[in-house]
């Protein structure tokens, strides 16, 4: 499995894969090139060995692999058991009314408050107050952006929760999610091809290629071992990368590799 975050398990192979277009010439042009940002070493490989070859060449290393993707949230132990048997579930509105209800009723003004819980519940979700995120699972790329950058689903849960708690209590809502559950990182291995899917809802692989665009998966791996190149000190994990998958069904139970639990 490739895990983005650990590029000296997959730098070798995405060098082999790339090996008919990039030369050693290639490398050390890149390494003397001293370049100042990630996306500077990326588009200087392009130019050193040929933008559509390294692209596709990096496609066919990523179809032909399974890519970690994680996804951070709050669970109990009760909640942890049923992921492993079901699976990452499609955001279900309804389905959010337990954590709530369990969380917020502990505040003092839960009772005034709880006759609006079916209202927020269907404000933010079939209304998509706040965004769409109803029949949607979502997973990315690295997991040291998940835990060091955009970490709130770890303390709060999901964005969803965070936005109902907070329309029903205020700032109190939101703490109240804190105490709800362990902050839960989960890891899947995913086929590169859905991974592939998953990280462009809206426009396929194939139509952002004729579009001239880089796939985001892609574009972040390259991005990151054409800067290694010139740095072989540099670590993704510094990047703290937000490259989202949006999963429009279950990600199966059969993907999951690891359910780790944060101390808070």
């Amino acid at each position: 499995m490739i895990d983005f975050d650990q590029i000296e398990g997959w730098s070798p192979q995405l060098k082999k894969a790339l090996s008919a277009s990039v030369t050693n010439l290639t490398l050390s042009s890149i390494r003397r090139a001293n370049p100042s940002y990630v996306e500077d070493a990326r588009d200087l490989l392009f130019t050193l060995a040929g933008r559509d070859d390294v692209i596709e060449a990096t496609l066919a290393w990523l179809r032909s692999s399974t890519i970690a993707g994680y996804h951070g949230t709050r669970l109990t132990d009760d909640e942890v058991h049923c992921v492993r048997k079901k699976g990452l579930l499609p955001l279900d509105v309804s389905a959010r009314k337990a954590r709530l209800v369990r969380a917020l009723s502990q505040h003092s003004s839960w009772k005034t408050v709880a006759q609006r819980l079916d209202a927020v519940l269907k404000e933010h979700g079939p209304n998509n107050r706040e965004g769409r995120r109803e029949g949607q699972a979502h997973l990315t790329l690295s997991r040291a952006g998940l835990v060091n950058s955009f970490n709130h689903y770890l303390t709060h849960g999901s964005e969803f929760d965070q936005h109902a708690a907070h329309a029903l209590l205020g700032d109190d809502g939101v703490t109240l999610l804190a105490r709800d559950g362990k902050g839960r990182v989960i890891q899947f291995a995913v086929p590169g091809q859905e991974a592939l899917n998953a990280s462009h809802p809206r426009f396929s692989v194939a139509d952002l290629r004729a579009r001239g665009d880089v796939p985001n998966i892609a574009s972040q791996f390259l991005k990151a071992w054409s800067y290694q190149v010139a740095y072989p000190d540099f670590n993704p994990r510094t990047l703290a990368v937000d490259c989202g998958m949006v999963f429009r069904s279950a990600i199966p139970a059969a993907w999951i590799t690891n359910i780790e639990t944060l101390a808070d």
